[in-house]
């Protein structure tokens, strides 16, 4: 059973351990939700309006959505969804209602082709062929704007779920826009084809007379969508110091290109008024690159974009006559936009360049009628670190009066356009070591290597030095090898000391990091505490040694032991005077005082025998060296003569000078002892040093 649970926990810590080493895959989890619509059949000739459409009672299920959606929910009837990240995307599925199409029996009601150009209030450009698709957006559920149509579906199978976009590939039916879910949107998808099927025929005399059976059917499905890290509730304070406006308009040549800007002239219809505004907020600082502002973020920060929509299309600045013009198509050329369809009401071109000059392109079409409401602050987008740049391109329709009453009707093209960048505002550069993936700090040790992860801010600028231990004239020094830039993500595995200097160039503030890869002691004291390489090098020829922690540790000094200190009832009491035993009375001698030992009778004290001290010197009490005399034979009764000032002691100095001989000799083999095993502990210590003095210099 031991042997068991040692196991389990054995595995339980190498299964903990490796996942470090197991990449994550940080992408969004995509998922797909069916979207459940709802028939419904017309007539003939209803031009597919749905307000004359009746049930059908079929459950539609021909849409579904892909994502990262985070959560499914109701909102105000629709089904809501949650999108964490990203845009969803519609997608066909090609076998609904694939046997409609493919139908042999004609009795049976099977798809025809339809030449009409209108599903209920919206214009094709295109018949309705095998069918029509009608995407619509709403910002409150019930008024609907056309963001995206498609004709005769069933003839385009192939490519239904893979459509390009004004330039841009889907990968979809149609997808979700940043300005949608930021501001949260209602869709409605609308399916529209005829059926048909044959009756009995009619008999006229002795010809049968073919006789059909047309309707048209309707498939509705609807949703809502929203970015749930958007605080939709949030309101634009235009006045706050830290909102920043963008953008003023120009006249252009015409909607093809939207080309050569001009400043707007004072007979200009345009005159002295604005579509909108633009704004920047979000931010924590903003400073100017040349003419381009450049807006600082900190982690917490949410840069957006936001535009005031301060006129209403069909009356602009007040006049009837001034209108925007619905454009069918039209282009940019300053983006290189391919022929943008449904141009609208005002197409929205944001382009982001990533610090690879890598751009990319988003359009918005009819952009002032889906998705700006007037007097509203809209968020466009939010923006991460970039260089982007804006367009508003659109038309307005002008009727200028003319004689008689009449007018001449004028189209005229205009254009908003800005720069701006974002940057970090911090320095968010990070150290993590190649076997844990761990976050290392600042003068730390990777033993097999580390790895820059610079997070979100893209716009660092790295240096890196290494440094090695090199023989030299001066003995071991630190030799720089390299100094030059450093590369996210690049694994740096060389041995030595790596200092980091990671630059902010847009604030120009700057931090350095140090980390060690290796094992060689002496550089991981000098990581550990600075202390330069010389000062390890002395102190480790002078016995030092670096313990199995990194930890430079001196040898113990060897203390030469002082008489008076450690033997003071030993040697000290031979230059103990008269007066001060006198003046001392209750000193210990051996185990007993003074004044105990002459409270007994002289007869009752042991005679010893006394112990030559020849051609020693000792010091007195004042420190100065005494030489010790030769002592003569010590007679019967005497006691025996101490190298004091004086030989002539009186009866009752001697009986305690035989005490004191007695625990002299016992002093001196105690130090004996002593020296004997502090000979042998610092032997000892100094082999432990001279191994750890050859370990630390590999």
């Amino acid at each position: 059973m031991k042997k068991l649970i040692s196991i389990v926990l054995v595995l339980i810590i190498f299964i903990s351990e490796i996942t470090w080493l197991i990449p994550v895959d940080a992408s969004a989890e995509e998922k797909e939700e069916i979207i459940v619509g709802k028939t419904y059949d017309l007539g003939e000739e209803d031009k597919y309006d749905i307000s004359k459409g009746k049930d059908a009672y079929i459950s539609a299920s021909r849409f579904s959505i892909k994502g990262d959606m985070s959560e499914v929910s109701k909102y105000n009837g629709f089904d809501s969804f949650a999108v964490s990240s990203g845009n969803l995307a519609l997608m066909i599925n090609k076998e609904y209602c694939l046997d409609l199409y493919k139908n042999d029996d004609v009795k049976k009601w099977h798809i025809i082709d339809d030449k009409s150009k209108t599903v209920d209030s919206t214009k094709l450009t295109q018949n309705v062929g095998s069918g029509a698709i009608v995407v619509q957006t709403s910002r409150d559920g019930k008024s609907w704007i056309t963001v995206d149509k498609e004709t005769d579906i069933y003839n385009k199978w192939e490519t239904i779920n893979n459509r390009n976009k004004n330039g841009e590939l889907y990968h979809a039916f149609y997808k979700t826009t940043n300005v949608q879910l930021t501001n949260g949107c209602y869709y409605r998808i609308v399916v529209a084809y005829k059926l048909q099927r044959e009756l009995e025929p009619l008999k006229i005399g002795f010809v049968n007379v073919k006789k059909t059976e047309q309707k048209e059917r309707i498939e509705i499905y609807q949703f809502y969508a929203y970015d749930p890290s958007v605080n939709r509730a949030e309101l634009l304070d235009t006045k706050s110091m830290n909102v920043y406006r963008l953008g003023d308009v120009k006249r252009t040549d015409n909607e093809d290109g939207f080309k050569k800007s001009t400043d707007i002239e004072t007979n200009d219809p345009h005159n002295d008024w604005t579509i909108g505004n633009f704004y920047i907020s979000g931010y924590t600082k903003d400073l100017k690159d040349g003419d381009t502002p450049v807006f600082l973020k900190v982690p917490e920060d949410k840069v957006a974009l936001w535009f005031v929509l301060e006129q209403e299309l069909d009356k602009c600045n007040g006049n009837p006559d001034i209108q925007v013009n619905y454009t069918d198509s039209g282009s940019d050329v300053y983006f290189s936009t391919p022929k943008i369809e449904d141009f609208g009401r005002g197409a929205l071109i944001i382009r982001r360049t990533d610090k690879r000059n890598q751009p990319e392109r988003k359009i918005y079409t009819n952009y002032l009628e889906a998705s700006a409401t007037v007097g509203a602050n809209t968020r466009v987008d939010l923006f991460e670190e970039g260089d982007y740049e804006v367009a508003l391109d659109y038309q307005l329709h002008f009727d200028k009066p003319f004689v008689f009453g009449t007018t001449t009707p004028k189209v005229l093209s205009y254009r908003v356009f800005f720069k701006f960048k974002v940057r970090n505002g911090d320095i968010s550069a990070f150290l993590r070591d190649i076997d844990t993936n761990r976050f290392i700090t600042s003068g730390n040790v990777a033993p097999h290597g580390f790895y820059i992860d610079v997070a979100q801010s893209k716009y660092l600028y790295i240096t890196y030095k290494r440094e090695i231990l090199s023989e030299s004239l001066d003995g071991i020094i630190l030799d720089t090898k390299e100094d030059e830039v450093a590369l996210e993500g690049r694994y740096y595995t060389e041995e030595g000391i790596y200092t980091i200097t990671v630059n902010n160039l847009a604030t120009g503030s700057s931090v350095t990091k140090k980390v060690y890869v290796g094992d060689r002691d002496i550089l991981l004291v000098h990581m550990k505490t600075g202390m330069p390489i010389n000062e390890i090098n002395e102190r480790l020829a002078a016995g030092a040694y670096i313990d199995e922690n990194g930890k430079l540790v001196d040898p113990t000094p060897i203390v030469e032991p002082e008489v008076e200190e450690n033997n003071t009832d030993v040697l000290g009491e031979i230059n103990t005077t008269e007066s001060e035993l006198a003046e001392q009375p209750s000193e210990v001698i051996g185990e007993q005082s003074a004044e105990d030992v002459e409270e007994q009778p002289v007869e009752e004290v042991e005679e010893q025998p006394t112990e030559e001290i020849e051609g020693q010197s000792v010091e007195n009490v004042d420190g100065q060296p005494v030489e010790v005399q030769p002592t003569e034979e010590p007679e019967e009764n005497k006691p025996s003569a101490l190298p004091d000032e004086s030989n002539n002691k009186s009866e009752e100095d001697e009986r305690p000078g035989r005490k004191r001989n007695t625990s002299k000799v016992i002093g001196i083999i105690s130090l004996l002892v002593v020296s004997v095993v502090y000979v042998l502990v610092q032997f000892k210590k100094r082999s432990k040093n001279k191994s750890a003095m050859n370990k630390g210099g590999k």
